[in-house]
């Protein structure tokens, strides 16, 4: 496989988001009483915000699905603030300067709004490191269908069979795989089973075993 092209999921790829999303959705389930599970996180984590408010209407209803999302956006700030703001994952300046250097194209393919992507990007000082973006209200179906993946490999010309997709959710991961693109899985708070372990192509602890890798596929 010669690998021409790295796509990034955002959320618990690039930004240490998860955790705090995680904090705000178990705050949002103790106020309004909504008994979360990591489990529910499972099948939540990695869609956007249509699919989300679609689950979220499933278990709860709709008419409280929207308020439990901008309760959650809203806890999910404040947990931000009090730490300083959105923080990077270990190894991502590292693995995205080898890119750089290696000659690769980079993609970010997240299921996060435009607006809100772009401010945490360019917030933590990566985003002039990209070369295109496919955010979340920028497609019809969210992960864990494709195409937030395929968007990303047309976006710089490059076939699916050069590519390589960074996920840390299982609905990314399936969506690189019914993409026919292979997937790198870099575990962050939610953790595969067995079976969802087959859709890796490969496991790696952190983006620095991913850049090592990387080097050593290219040689360099």
């Amino acid at each position: 496989m010669v690998i021409k092209l790295v796509i990034f999921d955002m959320d618990g790829v690039i930004l240490d988001s998860e955790r705090v999303a995680n904090i705000a959705w178990f705050e949002t389930s103790k106020i309004l009483g909504l008994n979360l599970t990591f489990e529910d996180l499972r099948i939540i984590k990695g869609g956007n915000y249509e699919r989300t408010i679609h689950i979220l209407s499933e278990k709860f209803g709709s008419e409280i699905a929207p308020k439990i999302l901008e309760l959650k956006k809203e806890k999910q700030r404040e947990v931000m603030a009090s730490e300083g703001g959105v923080k990077l994952k270990t190894g991502v300046i590292e693995l995205l300067e080898y890119i750089k250097k290696a000659g690769l194209k980079c993609v970010v393919a997240t299921s996060t709004g435009k607006e809100s992507a772009t401010r945490n990007l360019k917030f933590t000082g990566v985003y002039n490191y990209f070369d295109g973006f496919v955010f979340g209200d920028e497609v019809t179906r969210s992960k864990p269908d494709p195409e937030v993946f395929l968007k990303a490999c047309a976006k710089v010309d490059i076939d699916r069979e050069n590519a390589v997709v960074i996920e840390d959710s299982v609905m990314g991961a399936k969506a690189a795989n019914r993409g026919n693109i292979k997937c790198f899985v870099v575990e962050d708070t939610i953790k595969f089973t067995e079976e969802e372990n087959k859709l890796a192509y490969k496991k790696f602890d952190s983006l620095l075993d991913v850049k090592k890798y990387l080097e050593e596929e290219n040689g360099k």
